[in-house]
């Protein structure tokens, strides 16, 4: 990630967690060296480093030149001198407010290039101290001209502060509901909504005019849990072919699962946890729904981001391709490396497809198709639109599959296609004879 603009393929790095790793072989360990440059990256050993060094070279100049900026800007704030409009020290007299007077707008640009250049980087280390960058950021300026809201939740994914994920989209959500919130006081509560029940109905988003970001994240944490229930149950199916000790099927349980909210669901029982998968799907239902509303292209640009990734909008409105990307932007990192998520959406979206193909020749037949979409419209191209908004509808479907062990050809969803039709065929063949039945008792 040494470009000033990053190109798609920057967002997609190793699939899993972040763990220190060696940005040369990616090797993960506790102990790594750190490039005394930039502070972000880590290597094995100083040959590593070495042959690792005219890839990061630019990086690690550009983020040490930021880091002096940013040295800079905060030296200028601390020993201002004071007048009518600038405080001497507003880090003393200021917090909060920080935005809001012309000398402290510096330092927050500086400060926020500096979060941006270490994202670029993607490593453990340059993804907690953006993450800490920004959240001080918004200590320093409450009211968050800079939208720096929309970026943390997405990060707080990545970092797995799941349930402190939850708590921050929230906040924001029910923060001002009548829109008196005075951003300006600073006696008032400010993120200060702790322990919040992930797994209650997200009615404080299932609103009309949502934030986009915010949707995104919840369906994600949604998402992540979802896995690591189909995680927990195809380990339980396994584990109950061998005769191990409890105390070590439980070790092997919490290995496999990610989130440290699902170390709960963990000890949940097989009702229980069935009933958890239930809820969690319903909700996922509901924001993916909402999500649609919310910006109809998100879903589509979700499984073919590379446009938008590398995309550089200077301005949005609701609803736009614009928002939508950025939204995809923030939020692609943590999708790529949510292990499971992508391929659980893959998967319904092709059942969706499977299901969806005898229906494209009757639809492209139709006076409303013809008038709407004219005549480039292709059938693959309706398929694949048509598989995408179905998407939530065969969340089911994929479910079954990813805890499925068996053959290929025997999963849950070939079978409830293969079910659906013959039913469709018998229906069929039905209405073929009531409509001969009809023609024989004709009196002319």
């Amino acid at each position: 990630m040494a470009n000033s603009t990053p190109s798609a393929s920057d967002y997609k790095g190793i699939v899993g967690p972040l763990r220190h790793r060696c940005s040369h072989c990616q090797v993960a360990g506790p102990k790594l060296l750190r490039c005394n440059g930039c502070l972000a990256v880590r290597y094995c050993s100083r040959e590593h480093q070495a042959a690792h060094w005219p890839k990061h070279k630019s990086a690690c100049s550009k983020i040490k030149k930021a880091r002096t900026k940013l040295a800079e800007e905060d030296h200028a704030i601390r020993n201002a001198t004071e007048d009518f409009m600038t405080p001497a020290n507003a880090f003393e007299s200021h917090v909060g407010h920080f935005w809001g007077m012309i000398n402290t707008r510096d330092y927050m640009r500086a400060r926020m290039a500096l979060a941006m250049k270490l994202l670029q980087q993607a490593t453990l280390g340059s993804v907690s101290e953006a993450y800490e960058h920004m959240r001080d950021m918004l200590r320093l300026n409450r009211s968050d001209n800079m939208g720096i809201r929309d970026m943390v939740p997405a990060l707080m994914l990545r970092l797995d502060l799941d349930q402190e994920c939850y708590d921050f989209v929230k906040w924001w959500a029910t923060c001002d509901p009548d829109g008196r919130y005075d951003w300006g006081n600073m006696d008032l509560p400010h993120l200060d909504l702790h322990g919040a029940d992930v797994f209650e109905k997200p009615d404080f988003l299932l609103v009309k005019h949502s934030d986009l970001n915010s949707l995104v994240a919840l369906l994600l944490l949604n998402l992540k849990l979802l896995v690591d229930i189909h995680k927990l149950k195809i380990t339980r199916k396994i584990l109950s072919r061998t005769r191990l000790p409890t105390e070590l099927r439980n070790k092997i349980e919490l290995a496999v699962i990610r989130s440290p909210l699902s170390t709960k669901l963990q000890k949940e029982a097989p009702g229980s946890l069935l009933q958890t998968e239930s809820t969690l799907m319903n909700h996922i239902r509901l924001l993916g729904a909402a999500l649609n509303e919310t910006n109809g292209q998100f879903m589509f640009n979700l499984f073919d981001p590379d446009e938008a990734l590398c995309s550089r909008p200077e301005a949005y409105s609701r609803g736009s391709w614009e928002e939508m990307a950025y939204s995809i932007q923030h939020s692609y990192a943590a999708w790529w490396e949510m292990e499971g998520v992508l391929d659980l959406l893959k998967d319904a979206r092709m059942c969706a497809a499977r299901d969806s193909e005898d229906e494209i020749e009757d639809i492209m037949g139709t006076e409303t198709f013809r008038s709407s979409a004219g005549p480039n419209r292709t059938a693959k191209e309706l398929l694949e639109d048509m598989s995408v908004n179905r998407i939530w509808g065969y969340l089911d479907y994929a479910t079954e599959n990813a805890c499925y062990l068996g053959p290929w050809s025997e999963r849950p969803s070939e079978q409830h296609t293969r079910v659906s039709k013959e039913n469709w065929a018998r229906a069929e063949e039905e209405d073929d004879e009531e409509w001969s039945d009809d023609e024989d008792e004709v009196v002319f």
